[in-house]
């Protein structure tokens, strides 16, 4: 393209995940919406990449404490201290309610989610918004305290207590202010992409691995845009491969901890093997070649979707609450995909 810069295929649990729950909703995210944010794009196009990033109230919830966990752990990497309670819980309030207003106000029809490497924190795209649904005032509050429940859940949490035992030069914590993709790895033609939210290696080498999980115990499986894919054993593998083929960690040194937020940072943790690493090596090259049958000669490296048929549309009562609604299903909506 003319920037020089394409839509490149890439791999992952959650792409995969979104795949399967409707492939026309992926063909949408995708590829559709690709480029969506030049002023010379198809109209098709720049709805298309506006409806992708809306987000609902418990992925918002997921994408809010996620980014404060990120500025703790750099806090603490900085001062060799789990910050201040009543601290961090009035900056996430601060930071909800700027971007509830932000979202309410439809201000990110105007205004840039990033500028140069920057991510603008507050820009916020509420699904209801957009669509001109009532959000419930209850529905708000609930979502609010739920934040602030999972901070006090991730600084309670005793992961923090054995990070901090750790050198914390080698720490790794993903970087939400920038706008750029969390670690990458090429798997044959494919880029795998991993997104780890925090790590850390132990006095004996041991190399953690931690994620943070801000579902509620009663949520269904979340949605598969959440970076959280349900099934815990398949990601641990794809976390393990990595550590072990890219960083070059002993595969017996590496541990995953879930830690839920939502139940008082309780977390579980898994030990990697040799058998884990096997199946990821499998599940992960099973996955690149359901994704590339539906691209033009299952090339890769071209990554060309194609014709928008063989993304056929799920019936599943759900759409009505899909973010790509508007092009897929709206009767009333003349623009649509057809």
């Amino acid at each position: 393209s003319r920037m020089g810069f394409s839509n490149r295929f890439g791999w992952s649990l959650s792409r995969e995940a979104a795949f399967d729950a409707c492939a026309r909703r992926y063909y949408f995210h995708y590829y559709l919406s690709w480029g969506g944010w030049r002023a010379d794009a198809p109209a098709l196009v720049r709805e298309a990449f506006l409806l992708k990033r809306l987000v609902s109230l418990p992925l918002w919830r997921g994408q809010l404490v996620h980014y404060v966990a990120s500025k703790v752990l750099r806090s603490m990497r900085a001062k060799g201290r789990i910050p201040d309670r009543d601290a961090v819980i009035r900056y996430t309030l601060e930071r909800f309610d700027a971007q509830i207003e932000f979202s309410r106000a439809k201000r990110y029809l105007s205004e840039p989610k990033k500028s140069g490497a920057r991510i603008n924190v507050d820009w916020l795209a509420l699904f209801d918004h957009e669509y001109g649904r009532d959000v419930p005032e209850a529905a708000i509050a609930r979502t609010r305290d739920e934040c602030a429940a999972a901070v006090s859940g991730l600084l309670a949490s005793p992961v923090l207590e054995t990070a901090l035992e750790t050198d914390r030069a080698l720490w790794t914590i993903e970087n939400l202010d920038a706008a750029e993709f969390a670690q990458t790895f090429s798997f044959g033609d494919a880029t795998v992409y991993v997104k780890t939210d925090f790590m850390f290696r132990g006095a004996a080498g041991e190399l953690s691995i931690v994620d943070w999980k801000t579902t509620r115990p009663a949520e269904p499986v979340p949605d598969a845009e959440a970076d959280e894919p349900g099934d815990a054993s398949a990601q641990l593998g794809v976390y393990a491969y990595y550590a072990a083929r890219v960083l070059g960690a002993p595969v017996e040194s590496v541990r995953l901890y879930e830690v839920k937020l939502l139940e008082g940072g309780a977390a579980v943790s898994r030990a990697a093997s040799r058998e884990t690493l096997a199946a990821a090596e499998d599940r992960i090259a099973r996955g690149i070649a359901r994704l590339a049958a539906v691209l033009a000669d299952a090339d890769v490296a071209r990554n060309e979707a194609l014709a928008p048929r063989f993304f056929p549309p799920v019936e599943n009562g759900r759409c009505r609450f899909c973010n790509f609604y508007r092009i897929c299903k709206d009767e009333r909506n003349p623009h649509r995909l057809l």
